[in-house]
């Protein structure tokens, strides 16, 4: 084989590392499940890598109109990719260039996960619990959507739908229990992503304490999370195994959800878990396919 036929080869390889790197650096466990997808995890890769940048958008930029060039720049490229333009300017694009070709990756879900994650530098903030909801189902429910359907290329009508249905529903308990790790972060530059009757009281938090006040909404959005992984979890027979690296992003919503829907819940540490355990928990879920 010539040189010029190996090239492309060579910079998916050189693409994909990038993403893994990026990842090791900023979101290792999603990196950790991408792995498990064996010859398929470029795809994962890149996706993941995306909306690593993409997620972290809000608080690297110092005014929200950088915000939102940044993310129009994710628009064009991703409607670039779509119309079988270039993937120049980001190392995630080669490997969702792959993807999109091969599992035909609905450009709708990229659409509305933009537009959800459009809130994020102003907040995010919610004043009612149907909008929190909204922009769960509209990032990490996508997400999970996308990663799922980018491994099942070639499966049939009935098993992608059924996958489908459980990627939403994993993907927005995954949301819910990833919204609730970065609760402090979240208020400490000012936003509201729980609704409260009145603001949240940012003096106890401050000083490392859960506001009273908090609680039952964390609380009801626990249970709300805990309802997904259920019904997401009736359909995993029914989903084919491929799939199970993509559901392994999720792997530790039940943990923090259990938690966070205790009366006591301290969300400055009720999540907490040791390395060991949290790697050992994942090894296992990859080997047994039970997410």
């Amino acid at each position: 084989m010539s040189a010029r036929a190996r090239a492309p080869a060579l910079d998916a390889d050189a693409d994909a590392e990038a993403c893994a790197e990026l990842l090791r650096r900023g979101d290792p466990d999603r990196l950790r499940t991408a792995l498990a997808a064996g010859d398929k995890a470029p795809r994962l890769l890149g996706l993941y890598a995306f909306n690593l940048e993409v997620a972290r958008i809000a608080s690297a930029a110092r005014e929200p109109i950088l915000a939102q060039m940044r993310l129009q720049w994710w628009r064009d490229a991703l409607e670039r990719l779509h119309a079988g333009g270039a993937a120049a300017g980001h190392p995630a694009l080669a490997p969702l260039a792959e993807a999109m070709a091969a599992a035909r990756l609905d450009r709708a879900l990229f659409d509305r996960y933009l537009d959800a994650r459009a809130l994020d530098p102003e907040g995010p903030s919610f004043a009612e619990e149907g909008a929190l909801h909204a922009y769960l189902a509209d990032t990490g429910g996508a997400l999970m959507r996308l990663a799922t359907r980018a491994l099942l290329d070639g499966a049939d009508a009935d098993a992608l739908a059924v996958a489908d249905e459980a990627a939403a529903h994993m993907g927005w308990a995954s949301a819910a229990a990833n919204l609730t790790r970065a609760l402090p972060a979240l208020y400490a530059r000012g936003a509201e992503p729980l609704p409260l009757d009145a603001p949240a009281d940012r003096a106890a938090m401050a000083e490392g304490r859960t506001p009273p006040a908090l609680r039952p909404a964390l609380a009801a959005l626990a249970r709300a999370g805990l309802g997904r992984l259920a019904r997401a979890r009736a359909l995993r027979r029914r989903v084919p195994r491929a799939a199970a690296p993509a559901f392994l992003a999720g792997w530790e919503a039940e943990r923090i959800l259990r938690a966070a829907a205790r009366p006591d819940y301290d969300m400055f540490s009720g999540h907490q878990a040791s390395e060991f355990r949290r790697r050992g928990s994942l090894a296992l879920r990859a080997l047994t396919g039970l997410w």
